[in-house]
């Protein structure tokens, strides 16, 4: 990825990459911060006993990192392929018809994206956590942002995500689809908060 040309292009009256797209690059740094912990904590003297598991979050992140890659992609085709139902033919009742049922289709399959980049922006978060725990105390503030970006990532995304759900005329699949996105901010709600207070804990002086 070309990170010059993808803020270029974000920054560009274009509709897209967009927030969910910006929220994976926001996950993928996230997930980055975790990296460059566990390689500060790779080998070190007092960290032996955790040395098989910071090696595992080394290679978790980097999955994830490919992962969200994907996904960005992923999100930009989902809003191209709602973008195409909007231009199709509506002269007719017929053709009204069946825009109207290819443009529910496209809205289901964009919320995917999103979704996947929130769940996976979570993972992220988790692993930040554990690496505020058996991390490499002096590099213990980057592991929290690694929390925090995970945290922002995957809040983004599931805006992303409501914003198609408000345009799905399906009751019952939105309703669900609400919950699901309830349930799953409450879970980011109660990780960040979990990890914050261990990571305030373990400095000299929390700064707030």
């Amino acid at each position: 990825m070309n990170l010059e040309n993808f803020i270029e292009r974000l920054s560009s009256k274009e509709p897209v990459p967009g927030g969910g797209a910006a929220s994976a690059l926001v996950a993928i740094v996230g997930g980055a911060l975790d990296s460059m912990v566990s390689a500060l904590t790779s080998g070190k003297k007092g960290y032996e006993q955790n040395q098989a598991r910071i090696a595992q979050i080394a290679e978790e992140a980097s999955r994830l990192k490919k992962e969200l890659e994907d996904l960005m992609r992923d999100d930009e085709a989902a809003f191209n392929a709602i973008s195409a139902t909007w231009k199709l033919p509506k002269g007719t009742e017929e053709e009204k018809e069946k825009r109207s049922k290819m443009l529910q289709e496209a809205l289901k399959h964009a919320i995917q994206p999103p979704w996947k980049i929130a769940e996976k922006a979570l993972d992220i978060m988790d692993l930040s956590i554990e690496l505020i725990k058996i991390g490499n105390r002096n590099a213990v503030t980057d592991s929290g942002c690694g929390l925090i970006f995970g945290f922002a990532a995957a809040e983004g995304a599931l805006l992303n995500v409501a914003i198609n759900i408000d345009a799905i005329t399906d009751p019952k699949f939105a309703e669900e689809e609400r919950t699901k996105v309830r349930n799953l901010h409450s879970k980011l709600e109660t990780r960040r908060s979990e990890g914050m207070t261990l990571l305030l804990g373990s400095l000299k002086a929390p700064p707030f």
